[in-house]
């Protein structure tokens, strides 16, 4: 029995180490570029967003170009920071329909190996004729990091062809590990447990 106990106890102490141990993202980072309203020339009535090139001019295809970001706060630290105007920090996938974008891999991707995974697209927000805003929710990925829950927070103003500012904010994950209170009742239970059996195997006397 001491040896099942043990056994269940350093478990459970792995399971803890291995839980605390995750390495997740967190701070934020400024991300600028260009971009040009679907459905509409103005962005307040935009039903969709696609993404120019670093010189501020349309591109075909599905996805635009990063023109700066910022050297970042937390992890984002580790990335630097990019001031190229001609050619680009990375690549911003364009959003067909607010409504109904489905998931897209890689929708932020900068050239220094950080990456954005947009799951949706939220909280569209339209406070003049030709401002938007929105937020997308999804998972950061930088090598030497556990993928993190984030948010990418969008806002731009304007016709035609317009700059937009943007950020990527790493949302603060708790490890599951359980309380200090958590890990007592579960060692009384363990040995309460334990107690329980060895009385059961103890032999009987008959007089």
């Amino acid at each position: 029995m001491k040896l099942i106990l043990r056994g269940l106890l350093g478990g459970a102490l792995a399971l803890s180490a291995t839980s605390a141990g995750a390495a997740f993202i967190t701070g934020q980072i400024s991300v600028a570029g260009y971009a040009q309203a679907v459905g509409s020339t103005g962005m307040g009535a935009a039903t969709g967003i696609t993404f120019a090139n670093a010189a501020g001019t349309s591109v075909s295809g599905s996805s635009g170009t990063l023109t700066s970001y910022g050297a970042g706060s937390g992890s984002f630290a580790s990335i630097g920071s990019c001031a190229s105007l001609t050619s680009g920090c990375g690549t911003i996938q364009n959003i067909s329909s607010f409504a109904s974008q489905g998931t897209l891999q890689n929708f932020v991707s900068f050239s220094s190996g950080l990456a954005f995974d947009l799951a949706s697209v939220s909280q569209v927000t339209r406070p003049g004729a030709n401002q938007l805003s929105f937020t997308a929710l999804g998972n950061l990925r930088l090598a030497g990091f556990d993928p993190t829950p984030g948010r990418f927070f969008f806002s731009a103003q304007g016709d035609n062809i317009t700059s937009f500012s943007s950020a990527l904010l790493a949302d603060r994950v708790t490890p599951s590990v359980p309380e200090p209170a958590i890990w007592a009742m579960m060692i009384v239970g363990f040995c309460l447990v334990g107690g329980a059996m060895r009385r059961r195997q103890t032999p009987v006397a008959f007089a």
